[in-house]
């Protein structure tokens, strides 16, 4: 199983906007990480696992969902290292 660690941006957002980015992301089994570092207030971190998705496939999803939210935004899909995976 990779572990993807999907970073969701979008310029001037608002607290609404990351609340309303959960809500569409969650479902799809992406979950918030406790560490966004203070930089809440541009982007969001989220972690995503999967045995069936390419990097490109979880950054289209993630950019397909949060244009629901609100447009342009901006997305970096990393994959973690193998030893960050078994931690988890």
């Amino acid at each position: 199983m990779t572990t993807y660690r999907v970073r969701v941006g979008f310029h001037n957002p608002t607290g609404l906007t990351f609340r309303q980015l959960d809500e569409v992301l969650e479902p799809l089994r992406f979950w918030r990480t406790e560490s966004c570092g203070g930089n809440f207030r541009y982007y969001m971190e989220y972690e995503y696992q999967t045995e069936v998705r390419s990097i490109c496939d979880v950054c289209e999803l993630a950019y397909s969902q949060a244009c629901k939210v609100r447009k342009c935004p901006l997305i970096l899909v990393e994959a973690k290292p193998r030893e960050e995976n078994s931690h988890t």
